[in-house]
């Protein structure tokens, strides 16, 4: 059986060390304290090969870039994919936040490509909004 002299020398060195650990945390930034724990748990559980193979991941910028149509139709919406949702809400952002703009005091042209009309054409002004913290169903 260990002495009593030896048992509270044990707890004491032991509780310093963990005092000097916690003091050597508290004076470290995040970033090199992250770094540490790191470190730290990388050096204890080691390194191993992972087993499995990494598949790709589709994240949401892939997802918006394969399925975003500048002019939805009505196809479009019948989608009830996750994704569709996700391009759908994107483009309902899109068309209610943003209006393009420009100056056509000289000539006035129909915009589709396959339309030579320019005759009995109209221009309109679209009032700019301004920005608010206001949610949308209050406008």
């Amino acid at each position: 059986m260990a002495s009593f002299g030896s048992l509270k020398y044990a707890i004491f060195d032991r509780e310093e060390r963990k005092q000097q650990y916690q003091a050597h945390i508290l004076g470290l930034n995040a970033y090199d304290r992250h770094k540490k724990f790191v470190k730290d748990y990388v050096s204890f559980y080691g390194r191993e090969a992972s087993s499995h193979v990494k598949l790709p991941v589709k994240t949401d910028h892939d997802t918006l870039r394969e399925g975003h149509r500048f002019i939805r139709s009505e196809e479009d919406n019948m989608d009830r994919s996750w994704e569709q949702r996700l391009v759908k809400r994107y483009y309902e952002k899109l068309f209610k936040e943003y209006c393009m703009t420009c100056h056509i005091t000289r000539v006035t042209i129909c915009g589709n490509k396959h339309c030579d009309v320019k005759d009995g054409l109209a221009s309109y002004e679209v009032m700019k909004l301004e920005k608010t913290n206001k949610p949308l169903s209050n406008w």
